[in-house]
């Protein structure tokens, strides 16, 4: 029976210290039948030389040297060339297990699923992933509607990132990952799970994921504000697609979330991606939907209705009072 060709694309940028351990988990799987595709994103150390150097050893790596654009760039470009039945995304400063491609396949064929997903392990230290046992995990098998609400659980990040996941390219025909933006897995993940006819889940590490210091998850501002774009897109894709459930679920948190950004620009001036009026005008919305899902409390809808219509109060209650209603 042949093997499927599997993509696996590594954005890359100023990495030089962590590509090599990269590149050699990835060269290293037990499945063989791969296309490597190292999109060196303009980075200006030794990451370009060392690309070229595996491309010289191993005919599967194809290299694309590209002029800076970021993260969703680089895997956007790695996306438009791919000839792989499967696509798998690994960051350039983390690595993967010897089985990571044969374990997320083999679940994927066995299910008959269109995406699987391994667990991770993070970590600020190497040592080698060993997995010699990953066919006795029992694989958890979920529907579109049953996937997306892992996003609402403690499992959530695993099922947002963009890596540690194995997905039939058919999956991104009409996805790309939104240039210029941080955070970018929060704008695609939940669609691939919705559009994926059925998702494996194995919870097990065939995953690192190395925290770095000079993370993007380091950033000032707060983390509603860095990814309420995306929030606000997740919460209008499902109301688009009538699943009240899950838009109810995007809801109980987006709602403050929102007149909590819409302070943060009147009184800090911060960029966010909207304006004031375009927030308040999402949050009054928001609201309304709010009551109508199966999620409503009407203690917290009248605080939030109050808002909506007088959203100077919340400018005012966000000077002055230390409480935090979004408790409430």
């Amino acid at each position: 029976m042949p093997q499927p060709l599997v993509s696996i694309i590594v954005p890359i940028y100023k990495v030089e210290p962590y590509l090599r351990r990269c590149l050699n988990s990835i060269v290293n799987q037990t499945y063989t039948n791969l296309e490597i595709i190292l999109v060196d994103d303009g980075s200006p150390d030794g990451c370009p030389q060392i690309c070229d150097e595996y491309a010289a050893k191993d005919k599967r790596i194809v290299v694309i040297h590209k002029k800076n654009g970021g993260l969703s760039d680089a895997r956007n470009a790695g996306l438009d060339i791919c000839k792989g039945e499967y696509i798998s995304f690994v960051d350039s400063d983390d690595w993967v297990a010897d089985v990571y491609i044969e374990a997320l396949l083999n679940s994927v064929s066995e299910n008959n699923a269109d995406m699987a997903i391994a667990n991770f392990l993070r970590t600020n230290q190497f040592y080698k992933l060993s997995i010699p046992n990953y066919d006795e995990v029992k694989a958890q098998i979920l529907q579109p509607v049953q996937a997306v609400k892992k996003l609402w659980t403690t499992e959530e990040i695993i099922f947002v990132t963009a890596w540690a996941k194995l997905a039939k390219t058919s999956l991104y025909n009409n996805i790309r990952f939104p240039k210029g933006l941080i955070h970018e897995d929060e704008y695609t993940s939940y669609k691939l799970l919705y559009e994926s006819s059925k998702t494996v889940f194995l919870d097990i590490p065939l995953y690192c994921y190395f925290q770095r210091e000079d993370s993007i998850m380091g950033e000032a501002k707060p983390s509603s504000i860095r990814v309420l774009k995306a929030r606000v897109e997740r919460y209008q894709y499902f109301k688009q697609n009538n699943e009240k459930e899950i838009m109810g679920l995007c809801l109980k948190n987006l709602c403050w979330d929102l007149i909590f950004a819409y302070g943060q620009r009147k009184i800090k001036k911060l960029s966010i991606g909207y304006s004031a009026e375009e927030i308040i005008n999402i949050y009054r919305t928001a609201v309304e939907d709010f009551h109508k899902s199966i999620y409503n409390n009407f203690k917290k809808y009248v605080i939030l209705k109050i808002f909506a219509l007088y959203p100077q109060l919340y400018l005012i209650y966000q000077v002055i009072s230390p409480i935090k209603l979004r408790k409430i």
